[in-house]
């Protein structure tokens, strides 16, 4: 299968060009990624727990969706995108804002932008989990997700420790 084309960006977020997650980080290209934080009733976080056949942070509780900004999107597009493919839910969203990282992998580093979006669902609702992406999911209440957040950390990907240190 094809890897999709995600959107290239400088250093100051705007894009520059497009091409695979492979290629951005074997030339330190920065790109952006968009995760979509639920709530529900209670006020609640939703997360997955990642498919422990993923490449990249198998295994690991993160946002309730998140993903590339793919060739033609934008944050808001893929953020839309991504939570329907991951948790089969369409609801409205709204934008948080953003926040930036370095990563490294051996002799390169690169930036990623990542835009959130908070969205809210009844705690009821029937979840059309990506069997390919997510092994399952959890409603966190928002202290006991920072303190186990801070207590075991190994246990998260580190996008969304920063998105809950960010924005809750």
């Amino acid at each position: 299968m094809k890897e999709i084309d995600i959107l290239f960006v400088d250093k100051n977020d705007q894009p520059i060009g497009f091409g695979t997650r492979d290629e951005a980080r074997a030339n330190a290209i920065s790109y952006r990624l968009s995760r979509v934080i639920l709530r529900d009733e209670n006020d609640r976080i939703l997360s997955q727990h990642r498919s422990a056949n993923k490449r990249h942070y198998p295994g690991l509780w993160t946002d309730s969706a998140s993903g590339h900004v793919d060739k033609g999107e934008d944050y808001e597009v893929a953020a839309y995108r991504e939570m329907f493919e991951e948790v089969g839910v369409k609801t409205e969203l709204t934008f948080l804002g953003k926040f930036s990282g370095k990563h490294e992998d051996h002799d390169t580093d690169w930036t990623v932008f990542s835009g959130v979006f908070e969205g809210r669902i009844h705690s009821s609702t029937e979840l059309m989990l990506q069997k390919s992406e997510v092994q399952g999911s959890a409603w966190y209440e928002l202290d006991a997700l920072k303190k186990e957040m801070s207590e075991n950390p190994s246990k998260f990907t580190p996008g969304f420790i920063s998105t809950i240190r960010s924005f809750y």
